[in-house]
């Protein structure tokens, strides 16, 4: 069975955002490993960055990782002298992360290699385009989103 004309037109989007995410994410890495950090360590210490003192727990809902791929993160993190954890007063069990000064001066330089690769991602487009891309792609979320939603409720 063939695919329908307007199906075949949008058949390439899923590869195209895929591609561009891929990429993307290959050349942040790239700039990344000049800092001595992982795209994974890298998730971590922004996020605690900008919750600091969240549970590890959290953190891994958060960056969404298992708790145990978290805790290797943020071993070596710790033992780099960018993150402190601490016993959560709450609950003993559970632990809480923050950032230290090196972590927080390592965030900052970071962030810049992201800047400069969006930047360089966009260039060319006006910016028009880039608020019309933006809002498809949020419109592509959320209808992504709203469809998990969907699937995951009971039938009546």
């Amino acid at each position: 069975m063939a695919a329908s004309p307007t199906f075949a037109k949008t058949m390439p989007l899923g590869y195209l955002i895929a591609e561009v995410s891929k990429l993307m994410k290959r050349r942040f890495e790239e700039e990344a490993r000049h800092h001595g950090i992982t795209l994974p360590q890298w998730r971590a210490l922004a996020e605690i960055t900008m919750n600091d003192g969240m549970s590890q727990v959290e953190l891994a809902g958060c960056i969404d990782t298992d708790p145990m791929t978290l805790s290797g993160i943020l071993d070596r993190l710790e033992k780099r002298g960018l993150v402190e954890r601490s016993a959560d007063p709450n609950d003993s069990r559970a632990k809480r992360a923050v950032a230290t000064p090196e972590g927080q001066r390592l965030v900052q330089e970071v962030r810049r290699v992201g800047h400069d690769l969006y930047t360089h991602a966009i260039d060319g487009l006006s910016a028009a385009e880039r608020d019309q891309l933006i809002g498809v792609l949020n419109r592509i979320k959320d209808n992504l989103t709203a469809l998990n939603a969907e699937l995951k409720e009971p039938a009546e």
